[in-house]
């Protein structure tokens, strides 16, 4: 008798030990392939959990695997869909990238998506199609809400990653995931991709800009249409800095150039038309000639929605 009952207490020690984590949350991705040198990189993942609610979603990503990688917060824009990017500036030199998405719910409870790498092309070379910059973000807010389908997930192998991973790391399932734009909130301000400032571009730029607003559905307004402004611009750029003077207000955008790019993140006040906003500014310098592209989305929660713009300049 006393056999029998240590035998059911060893197979059942033995079958808690091998049963999986069934409250972590399930990430549905599918990998992104190819990113420009220079040119801000989207990333969606939809992440959905039964047993608990979805406390948060980050991106880690590094130039290469024995690095320790950046961290970005994801945005949720409902329907379990997470979107956020990676600046241009962090993309390139070298000739790869690489990121994994991690979830934890309200529990504590979290899984990762293994490693994954990027192929880092130049300007103009696009062996896979790349969808423009604001797409991501778009395709996150019309996300349908139904359920995803999730593939029961493989037993996690016993690896051995860095610290940042954690050994419940799986892929489920997939969804779109690639474009530009949104939601950077931690990342190193002075980091640069390693190529140095060209001393050509110095100068001052002037020109026009156009963005737009594009409020988030309701139920009462499904469509609502879309808060523009157009005005006149400049950009100074000295000593490897570019400032954009003229498109926020009073609002100076800032950042650092490497060679013939630029890519500025900033967090800016609300103005007349526009919310408090989460711009991204990612601008390339040809000839005599800068045109900058701008991405973000609105910080006031009353408000959500996202922007998109574009400045076109020349050298004065």
């Amino acid at each position: 008798m006393k056999w029998t009952t240590r035998c059911w207490a060893a197979l059942l020690a033995l079958a808690l030990a091998a049963a999986p984590v069934c409250g972590a949350p399930a990430i549905v991705h599918d990998p992104i392939k190819v990113a420009v040198k220079g040119q801000p990189l989207g990333v969606r993942a939809t992440v959905r959990d039964a047993a608990a609610r979805v406390e948060g979603v980050s991106l880690f990503y590094a130039a290469s695997r024995g690095m320790t990688p950046f961290r970005v917060p994801l945005t949720s824009s409902g329907a379990g869909t997470w979107y956020g990017t990676i600046p241009g500036h962090m993309i390139g030199p070298g000739t790869q990238l690489f990121y994994y998405i991690q979830a934890e719910n309200a529990d504590g409870e979290s899984r990762e998506t293994e490693w994954q790498t990027v192929k880092v092309v130049e300007s103009g070379v696009a062996p896979e199609a790349i969808p423009a910059a604001s797409t991501v973000a778009q395709q996150a807010q019309q996300q349908m809400a139904g359920p995803a389908t999730a593939q029961p997930p493989a037993a996690p192998p016993k690896s051995g990653k860095s610290k940042y991973l954690l050994p419940a790391a799986i892929i489920v399932g997939g969804a779109a995931a690639v474009g530009g734009a949104l939601a950077i909130a931690s990342y190193n301000s002075g980091s640069s991709s390693g190529e140095e400032p060209n001393p050509a571009v110095a100068g001052n730029y002037g020109g026009s800009y156009d963005i737009c607003f594009h409020a988030a559905a309701t139920t009462n307004n499904p469509t609502p249409a879309p808060v523009c402004d157009a005005g006149l611009v400049n950009i100074y750029v000295t000593n490897g800095t570019a400032q954009i003077v003229g498109l926020w207000g009073a609002e100076v955008l800032s950042g650092p150039v490497n060679g013939n790019v630029f890519t500025i993140v900033k967090e800016t006040s609300a103005t007349a038309k526009f919310p408090s906003a989460h711009l991204i500014a990612a601008g390339e310098f040809a000839g005599h000639s800068a045109t900058v592209r701008i991405d973000g989305y609105s910080t006031d929660p009353l408000q959500p929605g996202n922007f998109g713009g574009r400045l076109q300049t020349t050298k004065r």
